[in-house]
């Protein structure tokens, strides 16, 4: 692969005085503590290309990472996985269309059916050891006869916990009808990149599949991808609403992130063989925990996934001690954990991860393990189940809403997302309506300490006009 930006940047930089954005004129001696990378900072001019009509070193660019993932095409992200998100919503279903959801999408796909007016199906995943897992596929089957006009379904494969679902079955099945399969892939950027990680959703006949290359590879923050297969999905379209979706000055710093990011990978599979090989001898050496418990290919018994991450550690805590209290005696041995839940914490590895530091995350684990005393945890699996919502997201956005105590709201429909933070997957979309389960599962969240985005001061935000009916 051929670095076309850094290259070109490279050599520009310092023919002519910038009299153009950004401010900084790259000036090092007004920005001695700014990055290194300052004087590659750089805006449409004539030899730099434009990302919203890419004609020169980012079409190219484009082109070669879009060989890297096998897809069709391949487009540059800055505003994050949630602008391609977005964006491939907008270009797929219109105000009314029906849209199949599973239910643990990150809360940019609800913002794209708010922004689209389309209409969710919500088909809730599979749950293990109180994890979501995926969605059912006779689920999926069922969906599909009840709504014969779903134009669109979008999925979250790996999930936040690092679950697989069976893409190659559902894209099958989604072709036969001609619907568009959309899957958000956004903590599976490095699946790419070794045989020892799961096969990308690209490879298994999505449609349009977004990657954050930032949140497992070696890129900034913000740094996302597109992929596109030709077929079903208008691409004109497509590139329309990733203009809309972002912003009119793309950073040539987070374009130049991702063009490195994807070179270095890509050359450079030998140490993926390295990492993957020292991740799993990691895991077999986490298998002899006592009273933290990893997931592995347990998770894959009985479920609806097919796969899992390797180098995402979920732990299951099984003791009194929650993941709150778990997050701050790794933090007094200097380990920030990704998130953590009232059962279980996520530790995100990567390939830039030291070998030493990986080491002292397993010894700092087992040094916990040691901490804790055993109790048997009781996990209710529950089966995947349609849910659909009594107003669209669109229609409850625009309307008139007020607030009431948390636990006077049942039967009331919700004005607004309520979302766990992180992972930031809604438990209450806008239009959905309060149920009594739902009351006492934003309570459980609330009481272990994790932040729910929301709630304020016990209230939740009701749609004006609602009717309990409990």
């Amino acid at each position: 692969m051929e670095k076309h930006i850094f290259n070109t940047l490279n050599k520009i930089k310092n023919e002519n005085y910038p009299f153009h954005m950004p401010g900084h004129k790259r000036n090092k001696n007004f920005l001695k503590d700014f990055y290194k990378f300052v004087d590659l900072d750089f805006t449409e001019i004539d030899e730099t290309d434009n990302m919203h009509n890419p004609e020169g070193i980012i079409k190219n660019c484009m082109n070669e990472i879009s060989k890297i993932f096998n897809s069709d095409y391949s487009y540059f992200l800055v505003n994050g996985s949630s602008g391609g998100i977005m964006a491939s919503i907008m270009a797929t279903v219109c105000n009314g269309d029906k849209v199949l959801v599973a239910r643990n999408c990150h809360i940019s796909v609800y913002n794209g059916l708010i922004l689209s007016g389309a209409f969710p199906i919500y088909i809730s995943p599979t749950t293990k050891y109180n994890l979501p897992c995926s969605i059912d596929i006779n689920t999926l089957k069922e969906a599909l006869n009840k709504y014969d006009d779903i134009k669109a379904v979008i999925l979250t494969s790996p999930t936040y916990e690092g679950f697989v679902c069976d893409i190659r079955k559902i894209s099958k099945i989604l072709k036969q009808k001609g619907i568009i399969l959309i899957v958000d892939e956004a903590h599976g950027a490095h699946f790419n990149f070794s045989s020892n990680f799961p096969t990308s959703a690209i490879q298994y006949g999505a449609d349009i599949v977004i990657q954050s290359f930032h949140k497992t590879l070696p890129s900034l923050t913000q740094c996302a991808m597109l992929h596109l297969k030709k077929g079903l999905v208008n691409k004109n379209k497509l590139e329309t609403c990733l203009s809309i979706t972002q912003t009119t000055s793309p950073s040539y710093i987070f374009m130049l992130s991702l063009e490195y990011c994807a070179y270095f990978c890509n050359e450079n599979k030998n140490l993926f063989d390295n990492y993957t090989k020292f991740l799993l001898k990691i895991r077999k050496d986490f298998s002899t925990l006592k009273n933290i418990k990893l997931i592995d290919n347990d998770i894959l018994e009985n479920n609806t996934i097919i796969d899992f991450d390797i180098s995402r550690f979920t732990f299951l805590i099984n003791s009194d001690t929650n993941g709150s209290k778990i997050n701050k005696i790794l933090k007094e041995h200097n380990i920030q954990v990704e998130m953590y839940g009232k059962n279980h914490i996520i530790c995100i590895s990567t390939i830039c991860d030291d070998f030493k530091a990986l080491i002292h995350f397993k010894e700092t684990i087992f040094k916990v393990d040691s901490m804790l005393t055993y109790k048997e945890k009781s996990y209710k699996n529950i089966k995947s189940y349609i849910i659909s919502p009594v107003i669209s997201p669109r229609e409850a956005f625009y309307t008139e809403k007020y607030f009431v105590n948390l636990n006077e709201s049942e039967g009331l429909l919700c004005g607004e997302f309520i979302t766990p933070y992180p992972p930031g997957i809604p438990i209450l979309a806008p239009g959905e309506l309060i149920t009594k389960e739902i009351i006492c599962k934003i309570n459980t969240y609330i009481n272990n300490d994790i932040n729910v985005i929301g709630i304020k001061n016990n209230n939740i935000c009701i749609i004006k006009g609602s009717l309990s009916i409990k």
